[in-house]
């Protein structure tokens, strides 16, 4: 069934609402850099960070602040609605403990995973939470402003033997799915799918792009998706993982706009694949152009994680 979309949120370097994304991306607005982090030679590293957070703040201290601000803006009827939590493990635990941090505030945490294409299961856990309670809300956060990662990431910077890896960022995402589908709505999601592939981050074996195509054919594509937003230009395995999973349903997708979200952005995480879905349907709710004649406004938002999860959603307008 389709889940109702009552409200979304999505805050990062580009912007701190959905609109601003859409619209800032359109504009090829810069994500904000403020110059905070250099090397020791002084040279400004292009490191995206979001501006209400000061650069100095602790990376736990981020990762709280981003997953309160997105909640905030998705606008929960209650404290008591049952959020769906999406973030790295180590802000699972620790000082960071996002969940604990957003159950003393009083809102109720009822599950927690990880990875980009976490959203995709947390979107099915939410069909089920629908079934007994009016609303829910998946959340998904990450910051790779810290230490560990931008020391690595600098190392990476000017390899010789890989693609240059994204720099460092920041963002969060909500989606408020109501058991309702009247309107006003900002928007459904039509469908969803994951699947599981051998290759992944830590380890050399290559993709053949089986379990995204079979996600793809899951998801039961339209005649012509317009708009496709995911991590196909991020690195070597994302890219050749698309472009496989694409040509096998090029009559679907071989027009759609694919705009390159996270790689204006930034590394995004675990919350890359819930914020492109959000991105993706901010886009259709703006009514920003598609191409060609499109007959129905949906995208097709996807995600791999680390692990080689790989998973999709198709969303619409309200309209679709």
């Amino acid at each position: 069934m389709a889940l109702s979309v009552a409200e979304i949120a999505l805050v990062s370097p580009l912007g701190s609402s959905p609109s601003e994304h859409v619209f800032f991306h359109r504009a090829e607005v810069n994500p904000h850099a403020s110059g905070a982090f250099t090397t020791r030679d002084g040279e400004a590293l292009p490191v995206h960070h979001c501006p209400w957070i000061a650069a100095s703040r602790p990376w736990s201290s981020r990762i709280r602040l981003l997953a309160k601000q997105a909640l905030a803006r998705a606008a929960p009827g209650s404290r008591k609605t049952p959020i769906l939590l999406v973030a790295p493990r180590e802000a699972l635990e620790g000082e960071a403990d996002v969940a604990r941090f957003l159950t003393l505030a009083g809102h109720a945490v009822v599950s927690q995973r990880s990875g980009a294409a976490g959203y995709v299961r947390a979107l099915k856990e939410a069909e089920d939470v629908l079934r007994q309670d009016p609303e829910v809300v998946v959340l998904a956060v990450d910051s790779r402003i810290h230490r560990p990662d931008i020391e690595r990431w600098l190392e990476l910077r000017y390899s010789a033997f890989t693609r240059n890896p994204l720099p460092p960022s920041e963002g969060a995402a909500a989606m408020r799915l109501v058991a309702s589908a009247q309107a006003p709505l900002a928007g459904k999601v039509h469908s969803y799918a994951v699947a599981e592939s051998e290759a992944r981050d830590d380890n050399d074996l290559p993709t053949d792009g089986a379990a995204l195509t079979r996600v793809f054919a899951a998801l039961r594509l339209r005649p012509t998706v317009p708009l496709v937003v995911g991590p196909r230009d991020v690195d070597p395995l994302r890219i050749r993982d698309f472009h496989l999973a694409s040509v096998r349903h090029h009559a679907r997708l071989g027009r759609a706009e694919m705009p390159s979200f996270e790689g204006q952005i930034g590394a995004l995480g675990s919350a890359a694949g819930l914020m492109s879905a959000v991105f993706a349907l901010a886009w259709l709710r703006h009514g920003l152009p598609l191409p060609g004649p499109a007959r129905e406004r949906v995208a097709l938002a996807w995600a791999r994680s680390h692990d080689g999860t790989v998973g999709a959603a198709l969303v619409g307008d309200e309209r679709s």
